[in-house]
């Protein structure tokens, strides 16, 4: 594949305190969820060197039942909510 046939997307930043949801059009009452943090992990290499690696962004949202909920996403299965 050469660079003309790379499709470029644009990048999106998420921060404390943004409101999103999941992408996911096909999934049943998808609530709002705010951004908590980003999660990282300190991974040590073979040779000793220790990498920070993403793991993705934690969020809060209330369930169908209003039970407070905090769960782990990808930043490709979230967008903003306008």
């Amino acid at each position: 594949m050469n660079k003309m046939e790379m499709i470029i997307e644009e990048k999106i930043y998420f921060n404390p305190g943004d409101l999103v949801k999941v992408r996911h059009k096909d999934l049943a009452n998808v609530p709002n969820m705010y951004v908590v943090e980003k999660i990282t992990r300190n991974i040590t290499t073979k040779d000793g060197n220790t990498d920070n690696v993403f793991v993705g962004i934690r969020c809060r949202y209330f369930d169908t039942n209003q039970v407070l909920r905090e769960a782990i996403f990808s930043t490709k299965d979230l967008e903003h909510v306008k």
